[in-house]
């Protein structure tokens, strides 16, 4: 079916390759296309939206930067492969890592996530998912016992728990695009070592209440318990 773009005479080209992107990614969300997926040629785009091929090379340019569509000898234009979502994310977040505030904003961005998340987690919340929260919780006290024999091992292992813990937490909820964004934002803070802070047993005990509240489905306690973990993070200043 065609689609005339072409009500608006006075636009630019540039502009008409703007709404052609739009267009073709609204086509994507409203199609419910899946990656690998055909959209078209040039000449089959430019046919359908009433456009010159200039326009729709445009537009296919940006949408390949920003990893939405990508081309396939013999078939055109396709939508990308989901993971390319979490690659151009990883790409926009470099400029925030290169500098305290910018790590400061990425933590706050971590706790609207999370905060947010939670009651749709602990509705959603299998019994399986449950079980592998506290068994995270459990690995984390044992850890946790071995941390003056061998701080520098015992801080690594319960670092990479504490992302676990978190990202359980955040899988929970099944919504891929918020664990998506959440897991490139933990794999930051993990290189970065914004977990790099000794293990405390006062953060054990949070990772602690929390995955009982979730376990109890209580989401008033959970939500509270989760804020006042992530709130020390939040205050602490980024070197």
């Amino acid at each position: 079916m065609k689609t005339s773009m072409d009500a608006r005479p006075q636009e630019s080209a540039k502009t008409l390759s703007a709404e052609l992107a739009d267009h073709l990614c609204e086509r994507i969300r409203n199609d419910r296309l899946a990656p690998g997926d055909r959209l078209g040629t040039e000449a089959d785009l430019a046919d359908q939206f009433g456009v010159s091929r200039t326009v729709v090379r445009e537009a296919i340019g940006s949408l390949r930067g920003l990893g939405v569509v990508t081309g396939r000898q013999g078939l055109g234009l396709c939508v990308a492969e989901a993971d390319n979502f979490s690659s151009v994310l990883r790409k926009a977040l470099v400029p925030q890592v290169a500098s305290p505030q910018g790590w400061r904003e990425l933590q706050q961005l971590r706790a609207v996530i999370e905060i947010g998340s939670i009651a749709l987690a602990v509705e959603l919340i299998t019994a399986e998912e449950i079980i592998r929260l506290q068994t995270i919780v459990v690995e984390m006290q044992r850890v946790m016992q071995k941390i003056n024999q061998d701080p520098a091992g015992s801080s690594k292992a319960y670092k990479e728990l504490d992302c676990l813990f978190h990202q359980t937490i955040l899988a929970a909820s099944h919504g891929n695009f918020v664990k998506q964004f959440h897991g490139v934002l933990l794999d930051y803070f993990h290189a970065g070592d914004l977990y790099g802070h000794p293990p405390t047993s006062k953060g054990l005990r949070d990772h602690e209440l929390i995955a009982n509240a979730i376990a109890d489905r209580n989401t008033d306690a959970a939500t509270k318990l989760l804020t006042d973990h992530l709130k020390p993070q939040l205050k602490a200043p980024c070197e």
